[in-house]
């Protein structure tokens, strides 16, 4: 098993390496399309954990196919696939917030994956396992070891807070939200869910369904689109 080849610190600074590479990444892509400056993310650092999480569940469990190609690709697609869909229904249950969106797409499943994104992930295993492992491997081999735990203590203690007060700032949200008219409700968390790349008449059709379900406990089927008259509140409701 390629993790026992490595230290834990080597672990965890490969991990960190990740999700500051996934930050980049993603914060490229959304600046570019939306011409200013976007820090992609749950949190505020420059870091993404999904990308951690992902980098070394590929390097878990398509290493070990290194031999055949097409077994890396689909074992990558399917795990990162599995991972990302996980994520981000967690990620919605929890704060009711949609952190990314694929309804620009054809092929998509309730709009957290999509046909064309499991193809890339299949497509970042062959580079994970092919090219990116060994550079990270000589990597963690380069760093001085003093060093490197320096990072890995800096990079999970600023992770650890930042997940801290990322969290109470989601939950003040909600109860902010909880104590406003529908109206402006729904327009503040227009404006504070983080800009994503989708269609924006479904981007905002889906944040409205998912403040119904919030506020006003409306039973929304994900896989179905909102419909229109969901953009009002259910009239039983008082909203003032």
């Amino acid at each position: 098993m390629v993790m026992l080849n490595y230290t834990l610190p080597q672990l965890m600074f490969m991990f960190f390496i990740f999700c500051n590479i996934g930050w980049v990444q993603e914060s490229t892509i959304e600046s570019l399309y939306h011409r200013r400056l976007i820090n992609r993310g749950f949190l505020k650092g420059p870091y993404i954990p999904i990308y951690g999480i992902g980098g070394m569940t590929m390097l878990l469990l398509c290493t070990p196919f290194r031999e055949n190609g097409f077994a890396v690709y689909f074992v990558g697609m399917a795990s990162c696939t599995v991972l990302e869909y996980f994520v981000g229904w967690l990620m919605e249950s929890l704060f009711h917030k949609q952190f990314w969106d694929y309804s620009m797409l054809r092929f998509t499943y309730k709009n957290r994956i999509s046909l064309l994104s499991s193809l890339f992930w299949g497509l970042l295993s062959l580079f994970m396992v092919y090219v990116l492992h060994g550079i990270m491997d000589s990597l963690v081999n380069f760093v001085d070891p003093v060093f490197m735990l320096a990072y890995d203590i800096a990079m999970a203690a600023a992770m650890f807070i930042d997940t801290v007060l990322s969290i109470s700032g989601q939950i003040s949200f909600r109860e902010q939200l909880k104590k406003l008219p529908y109206d402006k409700a729904r327009k503040l968390m227009t404006e504070k869910f983080i800009q994503l790349g989708g269609a924006v008449a479904k981007r905002n059709e889906r944040f409205n369904a998912l403040l119904l379900k919030m506020k006003f406990n409306v039973d929304v089927d994900d896989e179905d689109e909102p419909e229109e008259d969901l953009m009002q509140p259910p009239e039983e409701e008082n909203c003032e």
